[in-house]
């Protein structure tokens, strides 16, 4: 691969996941406005901007595909309902002060999904595979000793992604058309929402200074996965697993830093024990790359 090919895919990557890493100040923008109204914007713009994007690729004809295919579109409803409630409980964990424990979800959800791939995918978990989900469950455990219950956000966001995920990867669908399908289905529910907010006179959408920030929610959906998948094309998957962690370690940060989210002994033993988990696994997926 040309050195400036791959130097570029390293940027875009980055970029990436330094785009998904300040989401929460995009999003706390929008704090006095209930979840479920950033979400149905944010559903309604991405239709926009995705559309906007296929057409622009001249990908019509791939989206017209999917759209004959009855079986598709049936599963991509599905998986819809699944990133939009993925949508919806990160930014209700942001708005309400909870961005640690989105961070903590998204440190778990690689390891969330090796779990779904050894059980619906029959995917063979090695020995560090094995130590690393076991991992996850101690510091899932120590989170309930803590909170004296079960940290429904840090549960949630990782497990509605990884069947997500799951879903898509049986379904084998182009990404942004995949999207745009999943965001349309759901087009209809969402403005039908927003459309009841405006008439009943609640929607923050109707103050000046916050439209702009619900329209460019698109863009923001829209462009992290467009950079993403121009890097993945160029980059390998071990380089792209190291590059995921960027975002919630910079989630965390953000948390502490400029929201003033309290990082508990608790939390601090349950991110340790989610880094060895990490750790265990990357070293063994190097191992494995240099052996192959």
């Amino acid at each position: 691969m040309p050195k400036n090919s791959q130097t570029t895919a390293l940027i875009l990557g980055i970029s990436t996941f330094v785009m998904w890493g300040v989401f929460p100040i995009y999003f706390k923008m929008l704090e006095h406005a209930s979840a479920l109204e950033v979400l149905a914007h944010r559903i309604i713009w991405s239709v926009v901007f995705l559309l906007i994007f296929i057409k622009y690729k001249n990908r019509i004809r791939t989206l017209q595909e999917i759209l004959h295919n009855k079986k598709t579109l049936k599963t991509l409803f599905i998986t819809g309902l699944f990133i939009a409630s993925n949508w919806g409980i990160y930014i209700y964990a942001v708005n309400s002060d909870q961005i640690l424990e989105s961070g903590l979800g998204y440190f778990i959800n690689p390891l969330f999904s090796m779990l779904l791939g050894a059980i619906f995918l029959k995917e063979r978990l090695n020995l560090a595979g094995k130590i690393s989900v076991f991992l996850v469950f101690i510091a899932i455990a120590i989170q309930i000793y803590s909170l004296g219950k079960l940290p429904f956000i840090s549960i949630i966001l990782p497990a509605s992604f990884a069947i997500y995920g799951l879903l898509k990867k049986k379904l084998a669908v182009p990404s942004m058309e995949g999207l745009f399908v999943e965001t349309m289905l759901l087009f209809p529910f969402a403005l039908l929402y927003g459309l009841f907010l405006c008439g009943s006179g609640s929607a923050e959408f109707g103050l000046n200074h916050l439209a702009p920030i619900f329209i460019f929610s698109g863009i923001v959906t829209v462009l992290p996965l467009i950079t993403f998948n121009l890097a993945a094309q160029k980059l390998s998957l071990s380089t792209l697993g190291f590059m995921q962690y960027i975002s919630p370690t910079m989630q965390i940060l953000i948390a502490v830093f400029m929201y003033g989210e309290n990082l508990d002994f608790y939390k601090i033993i349950s991110f340790i024990i989610i880094w060895i988990g990490i750790a265990i696994v990357s070293i063994d997926n190097l191992k494995g790359a240099k052996n192959g």
